[in-house]
């Protein structure tokens, strides 16, 4: 019996199972294929909606593995500051105008931090604070260069929306400059807003509560100018809870000639974007206003804010000349004279004797041992 034609008939079946597995089964991936390219962020943005591979795959593990690490760029920025009123908008003040790649970079990093402040303020600060500590100390090429804020006249901006968040880097910078450089610092290292919320601050003025959210006020004589009258400010957040919260300074025109935030200096050749308005708990963040009067008067107009949307009770600004000022606002004003002086700025009339008067007024043998040597950096500073 013959049984060559079994085995070539078994040969042929077999051959045709193996040619239709062959077909069906999906080829492999070739370089440079969306399944590939997407394995990295860069590529990813390219590869379109099409493309989005199949849950469960390999592709989706890599691209699941979390956002990308803030850059240094965007750790650098301070918090952001509302419309400056005193300067000329960008694209028209001779900085730079929005076609420029610097400006069109800037303004992408700018919006990476409102929108990273907008969904979590405590996350952005705190990761930021861990990309400028594991990178070298800045130096002028990587700062953004600052527009300093001037007076405004109250009759052609009667209120002025307060910022709520304000970071820490800048005491640490001009700390390393004078301290190991021997030299003082950049001028664009230099913010006011920085330095000042590096210490907890209590104003013992008028304040206001709602819900464990608070505005505190208290104002004092201006060191640097015997005719204007500082107003410090400090906002809290609740024990536990994060709120929604905006806060404007209303001026009375009758009676405010003219009115500056201290700091809060904007990144020059871009306009001011929308304030971050969610407070985390137990925050605190200071600011310092400088209200020139039209007159003898001393009811400067009110703070107004909102909480989760809805209006909350004023605080009226009143001067009372009698006052004597706390221990934290004369502290507060040194730290803010201490900064215009460093940052030349030329809207305050501050020299290295009324700053050492400063000091001197602020001299105690029960002074916190974080302010005793904020004392001694400045004498440092000024024996450069």
């Amino acid at each position: 019996m013959r049984t060559w034609p079994v085995a070539l008939c078994a040969a042929i079946l077999l051959a045709l199972v193996v040619a239709i597995f062959s077909h069906r089964r999906p080829p492999p991936p070739a370089a440079g294929s969306a399944a590939v390219a997407i394995a990295t962020p860069a590529a990813a943005d390219s590869v379109g909606e099409a493309s989005e591979p199949e849950s469960g795959s390999a592709t989706t593990q890599v691209a699941d593995e979390g956002p990308k690490p803030m850059s240094l760029a965007i750790a650098l920025l301070p918090a952001p500051g509302p419309a400056d009123a005193s300067r000329i908008p960008a694209g028209t003040d001779g900085d730079l105008v929005p076609a420029d790649a610097g400006t069109d970079t800037l303004a992408g990093h700018v919006a990476a931090r409102d929108a990273a402040l907008a969904e979590s303020p405590e996350e952005f600060f705190r990761e930021a604070a861990e990309v400028r500590q594991q990178s070298p100390l800045p130096g002028f090429e990587v700062l953004p260069v600052l527009s300093m804020r001037q007076a405004v006249t109250t009759a052609t901006v009667p209120t002025l929306a307060l910022p709520l968040h304000a970071g820490r880097a800048s005491l640490g910078w001009i700390t390393h400059a004078i301290r190991d450089e021997h030299q003082l610092p950049l001028s664009d290292a230099v913010r006011a807003e920085e330095i000042l919320n590096a210490f907890p601050l209590r104003p013992a003025g008028c304040a206001a509560i709602c819900q464990g959210v608070s505005l505190t006020t208290e104002s004092l004589p201006c060191p640097w100018k015997p005719s204007s009258t500082l107003l410090l400010v400090s906002i809290r957040g609740a024990a536990d809870l994060s709120h929604d919260v905006t806060a404007t300074f209303h001026a009375t025109p009758a009676t405010v000639a003219r009115y500056r935030l201290l700091g809060f200096a904007l990144p020059s050749g871009l306009n001011s974007g929308p304030l971050p308005t969610r407070i985390p708990p137990k925050s605190i963040t200071s600011l310092v206003l400088e209200i020139e009067p039209s007159s003898v008067a001393t009811a400067f107009g009110s703070l107004e804010w909102t909480l989760d949307g809805q209006p909350a009770a004023p605080i009226i600004i009143t001067h009372h000349r009698a006052a004597e000022p706390s221990d934290d606002a004369r502290f507060a004003i040194l730290v803010c004279a201490f900064a215009q002086w460093l940052a030349h700025d030329p809207a305050a009339l501050i020299d290295a004797e009324l700053l050492a008067a400063l000091v001197r007024e602020n001299t105690s043998a029960t002074l916190p041992l974080e302010r005793t040597d904020f004392l001694a950096l400045i004498n440092e500073a000024l024996a450069l």
